[in-house]
């Protein structure tokens, strides 16, 4: 409020205070009631000049609060998820043993997530490293990590059913054929030249050996011919020669192992 409005504020309570002074008095004898309004007015005059007369209070601004830090939320504790690695490459199958199909392994480095356990043989059930499914692991090499005591107990599979393997026919193996014998050589010889030349010709015979694939025959050291199996003569011509000329021959069986010993002989014409 300024002041010019102060001092026609204080006015006009002096003038009510003056005004009620010159009211009628209805008691006689007592205290004037004119005087005791005059002076009420003039206390509340005086006290409103002073009220007036002090700078009006600055309102303060509220105080505002300083952020406070946000607490961080910590995820709740929740059961880990089993874990299996292996200190030595493991094999995992269908079932618990070596009887049961080879489906994956797992390797020194990998890890797998473990679903179930055959506590009766230490075996844990694993999602396969190498394919989809699951196989059992044996636990000798492994090491588990997480809560385990929900996993589910397996039972143990069937075994497999052996497919039936054919068992090989016995083949026998042949033995080494028997050495020929009864070699003999029957002469043709044909004097062309009595005394000076013959036609040498030969018919050589021998005793089969039975367990032969066939013979071989030699002339002075040399292969003559190879005769089928169960040969026992071949004739042999040589043609015009001196008398006395020493002709030699060998004969062989042979099959598929190995081959007999030679029998030779000699023999000439006339």
């Amino acid at each position: 409020m300024n002041f010019s409005k102060k001092i026609f504020t204080v006015g006009l309570i002096l003038i009510l205070g003056l005004s009620a002074c010159n009211l009628p008095s209805q008691e006689p004898g007592t205290g004037t009631p004119e005087t005791e309004i005059a002076e009420t007015a003039t206390a509340l005059a005086l006290t409103f000049i002073a009220q007036s007369s002090q700078p009006a209070a600055t309102e303060l601004p509220s105080s505002t609060p300083f952020p406070t830090d946000t607490p961080t939320i910590m995820p709740t504790s929740t059961s880990s998820i089993p874990m299996v690695t292996v200190s030595v490459n493991t094999n995992c199958r269908t079932g618990p043993g070596v009887v049961y199909d080879l489906i994956g392994a797992l390797l020194v480095g990998e890890q797998a997530v473990v679903v179930g356990k055959f506590s009766a043989g230490n075996y844990w059930i694993i999602n396969n490293p190498d394919s989809s499914g699951t196989c059992w692991l044996w636990g000798q090499y492994a090491t588990v990590t997480g809560n385990t005591a929900g996993l589910p107990e397996y039972t143990q599979p069937p075994t497999p059913t052996p497919t039936n393997t054919p068992t090989p026919t016995s083949t026998s193996t042949p033995t080494p054929p028997n050495t020929p014998t009864g070699f003999t050589a029957n002469k043709i010889c044909t004097p062309i030249n009595p005394g000076v030349t013959y036609n040498y010709q030969f018919v050589l015979q021998w005793d089969n050996v039975d367990n032969e694939d066939g013979y071989r025959v030699y002339f002075n050291g040399g292969l003559l011919v190879t005769l089928p199996a169960n040969t026992v003569t071949y004739p042999h011509a040589l043609g015009v020669l001196g008398p006395g000329v020493p002709i030699s021959y060998d004969v062989e069986a042979f099959n598929a192992t190995s081959t007999s010993g030679q029998t030779s002989l000699t023999t000439t014409c006339p």
